[in-house]
């Protein structure tokens, strides 16, 4: 029986926007793990008082004071990602390569003409592009004999709504036959308001829905995730006295991101097989890409040789997105009119800012045997903020509840930087350097202790007027990652799964100064 098309006939753009923007994107958008040179990552990017290093500038502006003289740097890199996933107590493993260039830059270092040991000693200018993102991973997620499905998520959020009210992934799974309308009128009259029962379901002889397959079924998921995110930065700076460094940066930010999520759901084999639908799966297809402007400010204080004592505020980056999707089902042979069926392709556009950060730092070095280096970094993810493009009511009043959600969702966070370098010769360097951040999640979500850590090391060495910087580092973050969610549902019945993610870091600087 074919049925009256909901989601081609009634999605509008504005219903489109309904789904684009939520506090996944949010976090996605505003969440920087940067890379850098070998050996800011090496120092576990803890350079915002030492300044002297291309990825340094990024952190705080003022160490672009502290160059003595002009340089060029790039440094391409070597990245495996590796996933593991816990669900139910079955263990998915995947992994990734990728060889993203992490950063490019020129620095140039002006003197006046008759050299002075007060006043302005010299002023500079920088300009390279840096990475602060790499999304490239896949995560696969499985499990069996579960007494939920994807199917209850729509069937919740399509609960006491008409045919014609459904969103874009509500409808497609009620135009694919994956769930149907308790009110069997609303089939013929899409203006019926009505509950729903979704295809692993049937009914009791009150009309109630209740759970079919005997043994659960089992699940499979596929996210395959690409792209970046990253600054093309203009640095400025000054010199006074080698006590007071000056600095300011002006950045122009790129996003993109690519992600596909692959579900699939089959009944577990039982002595009474459930025969109504053999298997289906579910795909959505997310692209998004953003440009933005922001500001950094810095300064670095030195009163002492030995001492030097930082602090940085990056303003919030204020980004233009463009967003498409699509939304995917496919089906057994026979079970609908078609074998799978399409979601209206997506667009939506927004503004967002992004969270400020405040950066403080002190380093201190010991003579030319070495260094130990600590950064303090406050980011107020509460402060992130959609912004609306169309300026209609409705729209406002929309992107005002997504602000609130984000309120009610995040908080600031205290993250921590050390580093360490040790140089046994005039030209050989040996650094360590360890990082830690905190979850910006409520303690009242799932995600909550969803930190991460970071573990580094590597080696520098300097001939004439050449260097080659080698770094590793292995990123540790561990997150829960729910797959649906239905209040209809009994928690114990749709536990999320636990993901492990290793991503393994290769670096090489090789630099020049002049």
């Amino acid at each position: 029986m074919k049925r009256i098309p909901t989601i081609l006939s009634i999605l509008s753009i504005a219903s489109i926007g309904l789904m684009a923007q939520n506090t996944d994107d949010a976090l996605r958008l505003s969440l920087t793990r940067p890379s850098g040179t070998a050996r800011s990552i090496s120092l576990g990017g803890a350079l915002g008082a030492l300044g002297g290093d291309y990825s340094g500038i990024g952190i705080n502006p003022a160490g672009i004071a502290v160059y003595r003289s002009s340089e060029f740097t790039f440094t391409p890199s070597l990245h495996l990602n590796q996933t593991s996933s816990d669900y139910y107590g079955y263990t998915g493993e995947e992994d990734k390569y990728s060889f993203p260039l992490q950063q490019i830059g020129y620095v140039a270092t002006y003197k006046p003409m008759h050299e002075t040991t007060t006043g302005l000693i010299s002023t500079h200018f920088a300009i390279g592009y840096s990475r602060n993102n790499s999304f490239k991973k896949n995560t696969f997620i499985q499990g069996n004999g579960i007494y939920s499905s994807l199917l209850d998520e729509f069937v919740y959020s399509a609960d006491g709504l008409s045919n014609n009210q459904l969103d874009a992934r509500t409808g497609l799974a009620y135009d694919s036959f994956l769930m149907d309308p308790l009110n069997s009128e609303a089939i013929d009259d899409p203006n019926i308001s009505t509950g729903y029962y979704h295809a692993f379901e049937d009914l009791d002889g009150e009309g109630n829905p209740q759970w079919g397959p005997t043994n659960g079924i089992n699940q499979r998921r596929l996210l395959t995730e690409k792209g970046n995110g990253g600054d093309f930065d203009l640095s400025f700076g000054a010199n006074f006295s080698n006590t007071f460094y000056l600095g300011g940066t002006l950045g122009i930010a790129t996003f993109n991101y690519k992600k596909e999520m692959q579900h699939y759901e089959e009944p577990t084999l039982a002595e009474t097989p459930w025969t109504y639908l053999e298997n289906y799966t579910y795909k959505e297809k997310l692209n998004t890409s953003g440009l933005g402007v922001n500001l950094k400010v810095g300064v670095i204080y030195k009163p002492t040789s030995s001492l030097r004592i930082g602090a940085a505020f990056h303003s919030p980056t204020y980004y233009s997105v463009d967003e498409e999707y699509s939304y995917h089902t496919y089906l057994p042979q026979g079970f609908g009119d078609y074998s799978g069926y399409d979601s209206p392709y997506g667009e939506y556009s927004y503004n967002f800012n992004t969270p400020y950060k405040a950066i403080g730092s002190a380093a201190y070095t010991f003579g030319n045997k070495g260094l130990i280096s600590v950064d303090y970094e406050y980011t107020d993810y509460a402060s992130m903020q959609f912004k609306s493009k169309e300026g209609s009511i409705d729209d406002m009043e929309i992107t005002n509840w997504r602000n609130d959600n984000i309120k009610d969702t995040f908080k600031a966070t205290h993250n921590i930087r050390v580093g360490g370098e040790y140089k046994p010769t005039e030209t050989f360097s040996l650094r360590a350097g360890y990082g830690y951040f905190q979850s910006p999640y409520n303690k009242d979500y799932i995600n909550n202790d969803d930190s991460y850590q970071t573990f580094s090391g590597g080696f520098g060495y300097r001939m004439n007027n050449m260097f080659v910087d080698v770094a590793y580092r292995m990123r540790l973050e561990k997150n829960t990652y729910s797959l649906y969610y239905s209040g209809f549902v009994a928690e114990e019945d749709q536990e999320p799964a636990s993901i492990t993610s290793k991503l393994h870091q290769i670096a090489v600087t090789l630099g020049w100064r002049f």
